[in-house]
Order: C-alpha cells, then structure tokens, then sequence
C-alpha cells in the first residue's frame, strides 16, 4: 500500500462536529423525557446518557475518519496525476483501496484507469509534439498558423528567420507581422471557405531587405470532434530562384532569337540579292556580297559553338583537370589573335597550375579578344599570372581603355549583355564570351570580378583556388 498523506480535515471536522450537534440535542431532549417520566432515579439515568454521549464521540470520530480517508487517498492522487502524469505511482494497482470496498473502492479503480490512459495520452502527445516541433524546425519552408480572429498561433524557425516577427505567438495578429494584402486575403478566403488553397505571392524579406516570391499552401485547422474551423495554417515556398530562372529564360530565348535573327535576315538577303544578280549576269558585286556572306555565317557559328559550350557547362560536363603551363597557353592564345597593333605585357609568377587546359584557354581567348575588340590600337594590354597566396592563383587582363561605366559592371557577365551593342556585332562579339569566362572559372571553383574607371582602363581577375 501506498503512503498517503493528505486527509481532509475541513470536511472531518464538519462531520463530526454534525454528530456533536445531533447528539447533544437528542441527548439534552431524552434528558428531559427521562427525568420528567422517572424522576426517582433522574440522576442514574443522566449518569447513563452523559457516559453514552462520551462513548459516542470517539466512536464518531473513527467512524469519520475511516469514511473520509479513501477520500483523501483519491484526492491526493488526483493531484499527484495533475502534477506528475508520467509517475507510475498514480496507476500502481497496490494503490487501490482494497480494504474499503464498496464506492470508495470503484471510484479509485475508475481513477486509477483514468490516470493509465491518461499517462499514455500524455505520452503520445508529448512525443507527437516533440516530433512536430523538429519537422518544423527542420523544414526549410516558413510555417505560419493563425486562428480565427488573425491572432498568430505558431510560426517555425524558419519563418522567424525570413521575416523577423516582432512579438510572440499570441500578442500579434498577422496585418502586424505580414503587409501584402495578398497573403491576409488568402488567410482570410482559407478561413471563410474552410478549403485549401494555393496562391502566388510576394512579400519583402527583413533578412535580405528583398522582394521575394512565394507559392502560398493554407489548409484550415479544423477541431476534430466537431469539425469547427479555428484556424489557418500556411507553408511559403519560397520559388524566387524558379521565378527568377524562369525570367532568365524567356530573356535567353528572347535574345538567342534575336542574336540569330539580326545574321540570317543578312545572310537571306544577300543571298536573295546575289542569287537575282547571277540570273542577269551581273557579278560586279558578287566578291562583296560573298564576303558579307562568310562574315555573317562566321558570326552564326561562333555563336552556335557559345551556346553549345555555355549549355555544356550549365550541365554540369566534368572537367578534365590537368597540370598546365600558363605561359604555353598565353602565347598559343596570343598566336590567335590579331593583336599585333596593341602593346601586350606578359607577366608570370608562377609556371604551372591544376586546370582544365582547354577552358583556361578559352577563358584568356576571351578576355584578350574583348580588351583587343575595345581598346584603341597603340595602348597597353597586360597579362599577369599572379600567386597572391598558398591558397590560389590568379590571371589579370589589364588595358587603358576606355573603360566601363559602374552601371555596366554588375550586369557584365550576363548573357548576351552588351555594353556598346553596335560596336559589339560589328566587331563581331556574340555577347556569350563573359558569361562563358564567369562559367568556367565557377566550375573551376573560383570567381571572376572586374575593375574599371571610364577613361583609365578595365581589369578582369580570375581567381582560380589551388
């Protein structure tokens, strides 16, 4: 058996003191019958009534007290299960009053069934909690629950991250934390409907100070003996990576339609127009019209084989990764080119480095055909391959050209962006050749920045990780 402490005086001693009462009143009434209807032997029978009075009280007193005390055993182990639902203590059967039968004796097996199935109750949402907690800790999407009058529920880790809310669940409302009237009437549409819904959005992100956007999922939170509506719960995707490649795309295929289009429509020309000349006989202009023609399809292919080498990159094309000399590639690139009427500056600090030897030639190809594309003739080129550290190598391409405006610079290695678009076609430039360096040397597992004042000159470097 269990030791069990709490008793319940209050109502002891109100039951005793009930039986005090009824008992000195019955005894003073048969007092008075007594005496009145034997008043010969009054004093013998007072004697008798006041020694039964006195055996009555302390057998009332453990009548009470052995009434009363399964009812304090019951209500100390309703409060041991209130404060400690895991103890085994609460539903021991060595606890149950075997000793009382009778009520007593089924409230407290009633009780002890109640306390076992509440401790396993207990435990299983313990445990569903705990583990609802960690999903939504771990989920990399940001969760926000409100309830029917807009007040937060809940929000994961990951929502507090992306939007910063000010306040905890339960002292804001969701006007309070989010301002796009979209998102508050997509949890209010969930709310009246009672239906899920999908809903594109966006909403500016205090981590970044950013728009972004976001595929809004809310489902209701339904209660589930009744199926009452009382709250909302919504998971932000965040797809403004998707959005934002998608917008890459339709650019892309947008500029590669133009970039194709500007040379067929002149080789579809020509070609109308020197086909209408040979039918006549007129060849005067033919050689012009045929170099035009070369120009045009040499401009196609080499934008053809751009886009073949940036897809083949995007795919993710291993490397073939090779010990390299760089002063053999800087010379078979400059052998290339037409760079005769520049002044080029070679510079090495080291001999050799661990890169794919084709794309590290593409990559200076590049860069000295757009500084010998952009840089007057009679001015400086500079090619220096520098070792600023144990832990990588670096390849500059320096001239004193003109150089870029600082509104240029960030967009540069965009594809097909162009600084001087008619001086790069007619110059011959397809606009992928940065883009192309900025891949390489990624896959690479460097990174290529630029360094220019209009009017002073431009400096690629390369940073290639050893």
């Amino acid at each position: 058996m269990k030791s069990w402490t709490f008793f319940p005086w209050r109502l002891f001693r109100w039951f005793v003191t009930q039986q005090v009462v009824a008992a000195g009143v019955l005894y003073l009434a048969l007092s008075a019958v007594l005496a009145y209807a034997f008043p010969s032997d009054r004093a013998t029978m007072l004697i008798a009534l006041a020694l039964g009075f006195l055996t009555f009280v302390p057998v009332s007193l453990w009548t009470a007290r052995r009434l009363l005390l399964p009812l304090g055993r019951i209500i100390e182990k309703t409060r041991r299960m209130r404060e400690f639902p895991f103890g085994d203590d609460e539903v021991d059967p060595e606890a149950m009053a075997f000793d009382e039968p009778g009520e007593w004796y089924e409230m407290e097996r009633a009780l002890n069934r109640l306390g076992r199935d509440l401790r396993v109750k207990t435990i299983r949402l313990s445990r569903e909690k705990t583990e609802l907690r960690a999903i939504m800790s771990a989920s990399p999407e940001a969760v926000l629950a409100i309830d029917g009058e807009s007040r937060v529920l809940f929000y994961n880790p990951q929502f507090a991250y992306l939007f910063s809310p000010k306040g905890d669940p339960g002292e804001v409302t969701l006007s309070e934390l989010l301002r796009s009237p979209d998102i508050i009437a997509a949890y209010s549409e969930a709310m009246t409907t009672g239906k899920p819904l999908r809903r594109e959005v966006q909403e500016e992100v205090e981590a970044d100070k950013q728009p972004r956007d976001f595929l809004l999922s809310i489902a209701p939170l339904a209660k589930k003996h009744n199926q009452e509506i009382y709250g909302v719960v919504g998971i932000f995707h965040d797809i403004s990576e998707m959005k934002a490649a998608e917008r890459i795309r339709i650019e892309f295929v947008g500029n590669v339609s133009h970039e194709l289009r500007t040379p067929l429509t002149t080789v579809n020309g020509y070609l109308q127009t020197l086909k209408a000349d040979l039918e006549k006989g007129r060849l005067e202009h033919a050689s012009e019209f045929l170099k035009i023609l070369s120009l045009n399809v040499s401009r196609l292919k080499s934008l053809v084989e751009d886009l073949l080498d940036l897809s083949s990159l995007e795919s993710g094309k291993e490397l073939k990764i090779e010990t390299v000399n760089v002063q053999d590639i800087t010379e078979a690139v400059l052998r290339q080119l037409n760079a005769q009427s520049h002044k080029i500056h070679l510079h090495y600090e080291f001999g050799e480095m661990q890169a794919d030897g084709k794309r590290l030639e593409q990559v200076l190809r590049n860069l000295l055909e757009n500084a010998v594309r952009y840089v007057p003739e009679g001015k400086n080129i500079e090619i220096l391959w520098s070792k600023p550290s144990a832990a990588k190598v670096e390849l500059h391409v320096k001239d004193d050209g003109p150089g870029i405006a600082p509104k240029h610079q960030a967009r540069l290695f965009e594809r097909f962006y162009r600084v001087d678009e008619a001086r790069s076609r007619a110059t011959g430039g397809t606009g992928i050749g940065l883009s192309l360096v900025k891949h390489i040397v990624q896959r690479h597992g460097g990174e290529v920045h630029v360094k220019s004042t209009p009017g002073v000159g431009s400096e690629f470097i390369c940073e290639f990780p050893i």
